[in-house]
């Protein structure tokens, strides 16, 4: 995957022809192109029409405030940073009525050299880094776009034998495993550590080989969905507020979407599993707040496979829980957030757990 260094694109918006000269000699260092306008209505209309990477606006400008200009110019690149210069003096009203509009910075007049061209490096390696996360999620929405015409098209091909199509969909079954994992901090390790907890329980039901081998390839498509998660949530390394979760709760119903109408029994599962690996026994979870037995036994299966692993692995925001408090939290979850039966099973058969948290350390 390549990616093309483009140009830089500052729009620079204040009503003072002087104070947009000055802020640009202090930021002469950048590597950028300067757009200036005193006018933010013209300023506003060539966002509309042209990319840009940052803007620097004027709080107090007679035609249209700061404030308002931004709330516009988020329409069109909500990712952009805006750093609004203000009077030394503004209010704490202001700033807050600026941090809703999507201001992510502010400057005080008179304007300091140092402070600015700091403070706008900083937002430019921050915009440059989500720019090549964005180039890697459209590479990555092209390899599933792949790999998934690779699957249908291996189904397919019915002349060949039968060992070569269980071949080359097993392969392709994993290509698609790995998708989530270039999203998320997850490792291949999570996918082969939730496919053997899910595996061991489908055992311990009786469930035939083909069901277990079935679960082997489809459990680890349980998020897959996170693709199409964006990245400030989906990386963001603190409690995510109401409305993130919001967005961040769609990867099940994202999931179940990209793997939904396929003939293959593995697809047909992980599309399952990906809609219902989130919802909750006693009908609190989501997307759907299905209930009990309602909630497909795949969903059930790998929600308790998914819980027990995220729980007992590091991740940026936490560390890992002991197997042992996490095998405790499962028990004080039975019945409400996990199926009881399972908890049970799983439970029970601690010894052949602990082969699988240890045979795939991360």
């Amino acid at each position: 995957m390549e990616c093309t260094k483009t140009p830089f694109i500052i729009v620079n918006i204040d009503d003072n022809d002087m104070n947009l000269l000055l802020i640009e000699t202090y930021l002469q260092e950048v590597d950028a192109t300067f757009v200036n306008f005193t006018d933010p209505h013209a300023a506003v209309e060539y966002m509309r029409n042209h990319p840009f990477d940052m803007v620097l606006v004027d709080y107090e400008m007679p035609m249209m405030n700061g404030i308002e200009t931004t709330t516009i110019l988020k329409r069109f690149d909500a990712d952009a940073p805006v750093i609004m210069i203000t009077a030394s003096d503004a209010e704490d009203s202001v700033q807050i009525q600026a941090l809703m509009a999507g201001v992510n910075d502010f400057i005080k007049k008179p304007v300091n050299k140092v402070i600015l061209l700091n403070r706008v490096r900083n937002f430019i390696k921050l915009r440059r880094a989500i720019m090549r996360l964005n180039d890697q999620e459209k590479y990555l929405r092209t390899q599933i776009d792949k790999a998934t015409e690779s699957l249908h098209k291996t189904i397919e091909e019915l002349t060949e034998s039968y060992i070569t199509l269980e071949q080359k969909e097993h392969e392709t079954l994993r290509v698609l495993s790995r998708t989530a994992e270039y999203k998320d901090e997850e490792t291949a390790n999570h996918i082969k550590r939730v496919s053997g907890y899910a595996v061991l329980m489908a055992r311990c039901l009786n469930l035939d080989e083909s069901e277990q081998n079935i679960l082997h390839f489809a459990a680890p498509l349980h998020d897959i969905g996170k693709v199409g998660t964006p990245d400030n949530i989906l990386l963001k390394p603190g409690k995510l507020d109401e409305d993130e979760m919001k967005i961040m709760r769609q990867h099940a119903l994202i999931g179940a979407d990209i793997l939904q109408d396929s003939t293959s029994p593995y697809l047909q599962a992980g599309h399952i599993i990906a809609a219902s690996h989130h919802e909750k026994y006693d009908g609190s979870g989501y997307p759907h707040g299905l209930i009990g037995e309602q909630i497909p036994l795949y969903g059930r299966i790998v929600a308790i496979a998914d819980v027990f692993d995220a729980l007992t692995s590091v991740r940026p925001y936490k560390k890992a829980w002991s197997f042992d408090d996490a095998i405790a939290f499962l028990h004080q979850n039975s019945g409400t957030h996990f199926d009881p039966v399972l908890i049970d099973l799983f439970t029970d058969h601690l010894d052949e757990v602990h082969t699988i948290h240890t045979q795939y350390q991360d």
